[in-house]
């Protein structure tokens, strides 16, 4: 079980970069659809609207991306994961989040739904790996001194 965790350090941080390089992305295409409507009259509320919202969908997009190179000893059992910045477990996991996408993530909670998928069998050993997937069900944060909300399907 160590020597799978040590060989997949290297991929670990190979996803870690493309992460890094996807959050960037989606951030620069964010700001640049919120640029379109900036000259408009009027728009002093929308656009305080619009900067939260693609803070909002930008934090909780990166969650869910990071979530899935995480390896907490956690299973659908433990749905649904309470995730918060005060928990000194989550600590690395909040401190990635704000390194990904540059918010000063002063607080963070959020509610995950946890599904555990059987996975391939390991020949020598007869034995089947198992994997999460997460869905963030929820997300509470003070980001860049504003106060932010999510509740799945927000987005949709």
């Amino acid at each position: 079980m160590k020597e799978e965790a040590r060989s997949s350090v290297p991929r670990r941080m190979a996803m870690l970069v493309a992460l890094a390089v996807v959050a960037v992305l989606s951030l620069g295409l964010l700001a640049a659809c919120g640029s379109n409507g900036s000259g408009s009259s009027g728009g002093g509320g929308a656009a305080a609207t619009d900067e939260t919202t693609m803070t909002t969908k930008t934090l909780v997009k990166t969650a869910a991306n990071e979530l899935a190179l995480v390896d907490w000893d956690v299973t659908d059992a433990d749905s649904p994961l309470t995730i918060s910045s005060d928990d000194p477990k989550y600590a690395e996991y909040v401190e990635d989040l704000s390194k990904l996408t540059g918010y000063n993530i002063e607080s963070l909670t959020m509610q995950v739904s946890i599904t555990t998928v059987q996975g391939a069998e390991i020949g020598a050993t007869h034995e089947f790996t198992y994997e999460n997937t997460y869905t963030v069900d929820s997300l509470e944060a003070v980001v860049d001194s504003k106060t932010i909300t999510y509740k799945d399907g927000d987005f949709k």
